[in-house]
């Protein structure tokens, strides 16, 4: 059998690449019976030839090869001329044997890297969930766990985590031990998940909105403190006050919550929700000239006219006591 698994989730990935694995037999077995190409390395005789041996001591074999078929895709000329026989080839691989080619990126359905496995190949693609496919899959994964939660705490963590499936996966495990019996609340995921997808960009631009200085420069540091570099936090705070002046002018329109949400590209609930309260307290003038001021010190910093964080420092203090 022939395999692709491709995308990029690499969590689900990982899981199904797994579980073929696991069809090598038992654990003492597999090793003896796995071979794993990765790199640039090897060659597509090697490949084929691994995949020719004869199990040992089990009905199957499983040869994993990473990468090729996305430099095939790219037609990256280092790849070699013998990868262009690859379909031919593919013809004398025993039954018994499990080939498996991994890919970090989603192939194209009728692109060559996939025909040049064959028709008969099963091919599974994993791409990265978004909106109500994550927030689908966030339930499953409580439930998987033994632990039930509210559709709040759903939103909740599928927004502080992001489509990281893997790092969503270790905290709603860690949430489902630390509630025990009783159901996973949002509080529970704001007290317990780290803020991954630095959601504490809404404070920053509360501060700076409302005024206080103090508070906009501590969440000014936390997220440089966090790893976050100065380009991401100008246009994490561009992208913010764009939401809200979008948010303002389409519920002076009278354009009910589920649909604004989808106007403006917010489907999570949480940070939907967080948006709209915050455009309660704004007018839209100002969020034009802040706006206005967040562009220029973008073009500061590309421009290298100014120190990239000397620029975000002056531009938050400014604004905030503006």
């Amino acid at each position: 059998m022939i395999t692709i698994l491709h995308g990029e989730d690499e969590y689900a990935r990982s899981e199904a690449l797994a579980r073929l694995c696991e069809s090598a037999g038992p654990k003492e077995l597999r090793e003896p019976n796995t071979t794993i190409f990765q790199g640039r390395g090897f060659d597509m005789h090697e490949v084929i030839g691994a995949a020719q041996v004869v199990p040992f001591m089990a009905d199957r074999r499983v040869v994993v090869v990473h990468g090729v078929l996305a430099r095939m895709q790219g037609r990256d000329k280092s790849l070699g001329d013998e990868w262009k026989n690859l379909t031919e080839k593919l013809n004398d691989i025993p039954a018994t044997t499990e080939l498996v080619f991994v890919e970090q990126i989603s192939l194209r359905d009728n692109g060559i890297a996939v025909k040049s496995v064959g028709p008969s190949a099963r091919v599974q693609q994993y791409r990265s969930l978004r909106g109500q496919e994550l927030e689908l899959w966030v339930r499953d994964r409580f439930v998987h766990h033994g632990a039930q939660a509210s559709l709040d705490a759903v939103s909740t963590i599928a927004w502080l985590s992001g489509a990281d499936t893997r790092l969503l996966d270790q905290e709603i495990r860690k949430l489902s031990l630390y509630v025990d019996d009783r159901e996973v609340t949002r509080h529970d995921v704001e007290k317990m998940v780290p803020d991954a997808r630095n959601a504490n960009i809404f404070a920053a631009v509360d501060a700076i909105l409302e005024r206080r200085p103090a508070v906009a420069m501590k969440q000014l540091y936390s997220l440089l403190s966090s790893g976050s570099s100065v380009q991401k936090i100008l246009t994490m705070m561009a992208r913010q006050v764009r939401l809200l002046i979008l948010t303002i002018e389409l519920r002076q329109q009278g354009v009910p919550q589920d649909e604004l949400g989808k106007r403006i590209g917010l489907t999570n609930r949480y940070a939907l929700e967080k948006t709209m309260r915050q455009s309660d307290n704004f007018a839209t003038d100002h969020l034009a000239n802040i706006m206005r001021r967040l562009l220029a010190a973008d073009l500061a910093v590309k421009s290298n006219q100014m120190d990239d964080r000397l620029a975000v420092e002056i531009l938050v203090g400014e604004l905030s006591v503006a």
